[in-house]
């Protein structure tokens, strides 16, 4: 698509268009990075620097061909993750849209910007990328037939023959030749450690949607086996009053992740516990805050447990005092970044373990669940809330270590 983009830019006289995903903030490391990528690889291959003749913007990620006067600009249907609407009425002069993620768009979305798509100076084109979702996706019953595979539970999709709509499908077979072996081997090694993953995000094969489950095919390794791995380890923290507040510690290895529970108590709970060793370290508590009278109480807490201080702790950010607090007594604790659905999709990409001890982790895991929508069907990136403190915890943690190394599923 982004090299679509370059040659109708490069080669139109009259060409408009946008790169758009759900979040506009992703656009930066996805497509808008991929047009940059493809603009050097033309430059190197043709002897030519076309930097001289696009001007590329990073801060509103938009390229302006300077021979012809085309342009190139990005939208998101969101302007962040916390469903804020961004504007995407001032789209109406585009010739082509390349949107990428797209199962990630509602069927509403899609009508508005489609709606809005009105120039007479060239053919309108809306260029869509997307994995696999479930059958009762609007992308799925809305353009394409469904026929049994050969693997329960999951169908192959057929375009209806819509009149202007083209379907492109394709798995990484199809593109080998440019694929690193140790990638290769990768995917193929999800079709034992994850199935569900394997055949829907590899192979493009079409859920029936029955699971509701957010996380699937986890498994269980004993506290040695977690300790043998050789891998970088974080804490993920997720905190509670009245709530558990839960600790998590995650290894990563190979396109694994390894969870052992650390912590999963109540703060209020923790207070009760420890409350005459507190009143002596530091007296009576004067402010009556909920947070307030918990002061100190975490710190004694990772102390009498052995919470590591050379190993980086990713907070729930709803708590900056805690946070601060763990800071000033030696932890190395920072924000998470709460993306939710992003960072669901990523630990789905991988293949993922947890420890025999970590009870309550393993209770959250069997019972976390979508929400589901009026048809009872569920909603991608939506998990119920409430029993998930540990999980959350870890959801930080994995998200930290992707930062952190880099890491690509």
């Amino acid at each position: 698509m982004t090299l679509h983009a370059l040659f109708k830019g490069l080669t139109s006289n009259y060409f408009r268009g946008y790169f758009v995903r759900a979040i506009h903030g992703h656009i930066r490391d996805s497509l808008w990075q991929d047009f940059k990528d493809r603009v050097e690889e033309v430059s190197d291959l043709n002897h030519i620097k076309l930097t001289d003749h696009i001007l590329l913007r990073e801060d509103t990620m938009s390229a302006i061909f300077l021979d012809n006067g085309n342009m190139i600009k990005s939208r998101g249907f969101k302007s962040s993750s916390k469903g804020n609407t961004a504007h995407m009425k001032s789209i109406a002069g585009a010739t082509d849209v390349y949107g990428e993620e797209y199962e990630e768009v509602g069927q509403e979305e899609h009508y508005k910007l489609a709606d809005s798509l009105r120039t007479v100076k060239g053919p309108v084109r809306i260029h869509r990328s997307w994995n696999a979702p479930p059958k009762d996706h609007w992308l799925i019953s809305e353009y394409y037939s469904l026929s049994p595979s050969d693997v329960e539970g999951f169908y192959r999709a057929k375009p209806k023959g819509i009149p202007g709509h083209l379907s492109i499908f394709g798995t990484y077979l199809d593109n080998i030749k440019n694929l690193d072996h140790n990638t290769v081997a990768r995917y193929q090694r999800y079709k034992q450690t994850n199935p569900k993953y394997y055949w829907n995000q590899i192979m493009g094969l079409v859920s029936d949607g029955g699971d509701k489950k957010v996380y699937y095919g986890w498994r269980k390794v004993t506290y040695s086996e977690f300790l043998q791995i050789d891998g970088p380890m974080v804490y993920g923290l997720d905190f509670g009053d009245t709530a558990p507040t839960a600790l998590v510690a995650v290894k990563y290895h190979d396109g694994c992740f390894y969870r052992h529970e650390v912590l999963y108590e109540s703060m209020r709970a923790m207070q009760i516990r420890y409350q005459e060793q507190l009143l002596k370290i530091r007296g009576e508590v004067q402010d009556n805050s909920i947070w307030g009278k918990h002061k100190g109480l975490l710190t004694y807490v990772f102390d009498r447990i052995g919470v590591e201080k050379t190993v980086p702790i990713f907070c729930d950010p709803a708590q900056k005092g805690l946070i601060i607090e763990l800071r000033e007594h030696g932890w190395m604790a920072v924000e998470a970044k709460k993306d939710k659905m992003a960072n669901i999709n990523f630990i789905n990409r991988a293949a993922n373990f947890y420890t025999d001890g970590s009870i309550n982790l393993e209770h959250e895991y069997d019972h976390y669940y979508l929400e589901t929508d009026l048809n009872g069907h569920p909603i991608d990136g939506r998990p119920i809330k409430g029993n998930d403190h540990a999980l959350e915890a870890a959801e930080y943690a994995c998200r930290g270590l992707k930062d952190e190394l880099s890491i690509v599923l």
